[in-house]
């Protein structure tokens, strides 16, 4: 848990066809023909960020794959404490909550504009699109529930179609995160304070959700997210208050708990696992370590199932709340928010090493790439 709010706490781009275009006196614009580049073209990334901390809300930038170096081009405050950020299938419009008491779902233009906001409920932690790009989830650490909102032709998000409650007398849910499993078929809600992962199979036409299957993970492990291996049939759940990993098959909306590891190494430091993400090639797995500061990296080995830890490097900040990997998998960034930047760390052979440079962002959640 973060500790902050509710006690949890287009683009220029080189090369191709493209042109510059710049100012040339008196108010002139003037357009230069584009310069062929062998390099990769650059990318566009988001981070969002802790208003309350001093954060910039949304920063929007340049990802250059050849250095690994992010570039902030624009931000935006319009969205207080937007701590989780998800893009369309398109991704033409970013969606960000924003984790208030009061707490609600916005969806953004390119340019950071807002298309609308609407309530979703009381502290949201995180959101996700589905694949058909007709829906969204939320899931509600605060009010321990998952909301579904329709997303309209337009990339805006319509009223709550569905609030699915997950705690119970003496059992209170923090709804930590929701996950789309690989095939589209199934929602996952992991929920840190059921100690549980819970299964729902969507009702298209109604907007609604159906329970079909809940794990128990182990009592008092705190599952706070789960990352999908690239096969289908593994996933691995990090445990935020026993930092742990849990090895999981899936099979038919089902999770079968297996293997548990620690997220990191012994060293006497009370650790919370942040983030878990799984290289594109399957053949290693990513925590981020809130705590040791660390980076700790997994073997997969043949078919998933079983992780060995193989290395434990710096994140090159405090705190890492996030982190995630570009598409190729050769950098790997990380969102520090108690120092406040995001830094990338280059990969070689799966192993992350010292951190190649950082962005300044106060209070960074997320980093989405």
């Amino acid at each position: 848990m973060d500790g902050l709010r509710i006690s949890r706490r287009g683009l220029l781009t080189l090369g191709g066809a493209a042109a510059v275009t710049v100012a040339a006196g008196a108010g002139a614009v003037r357009t230069l023909p584009a310069v062929a580049d062998e390099e990769p073209p650059m990318t566009t990334f988001h981070v969002g960020s802790y208003t309350s901390a001093g954060g910039p809300g949304i920063t929007r930038g340049r990802l250059d794959p050849a250095t690994g170096a992010l570039t902030a081009t624009a931000t935006t405050a319009a969205v207080t404490d937007a701590s989780w950020l998800a893009t369309s299938p398109a991704g033409s419009i970013l969606y960000a909550i924003s984790e208030q008491d009061e707490g609600t779902v916005s969806a953004l233009a390119p340019d950071l504009g807002v298309l609308n906001t609407v309530a979703t409920g009381g502290g949201p932690a995180h959101l996700a699109v589905h694949p058909g790009g007709s829906f969204l989830f939320v899931s509600l650490y605060g009010a321990g529930a998952v909301v579904t909102h329709p997303i309209d032709a337009d990339g805006t998000v319509g009223a709550a179609t569905d609030i699915r409650p997950q705690g119970t007398e003496g059992h209170p849910s923090h709804a930590h995160q929701v996950v789309i499993d690989p095939l589209g078929s199934y929602v996952l809600a992991v929920d840190l304070g059921r100690d549980s992962v819970f299964t729902y199979t969507l009702d298209a036409q109604a907007g609604k959700l159906t329970e079909v299957a809940r794990t128990a993970m182990a009592t008092g492990s705190g599952p706070r997210h789960l990352a999908f291996h690239p096969s289908g049939e593994v996933a691995y759940v990090a445990g935020e208050h026993d930092s742990t990993v849990t090895v999981c098959r899936w099979s038919d909306g089902v999770l079968k708990p297996g293997q548990v590891i620690a997220a990191a190494p012994d060293t006497g430091v009370t650790n919370h696992p942040g983030e878990i993400a799984v290289s594109p090639d399957g053949r290693h797995v990513y925590v981020s370590n809130r705590g040791t500061n660390t980076v700790a990296v997994f073997a997969t080995g043949d078919d998933g199932t079983r992780l060995e830890r193989v290395a434990a490097p710096a994140c090159g900040g405090n705190w890492p709340r996030h982190l995630a990997l570009d598409p190729t998998g050769r950098w790997l960034y990380v969102a520090n928010q108690r120092s406040g930047t995001v830094t990338w760390l280059p990969v070689r052979d799966g192993i992350p090493g010292p951190a190649a440079g950082s962005l300044a962002v106060p209070g960074a959640a997320q980093i989405l790439v």
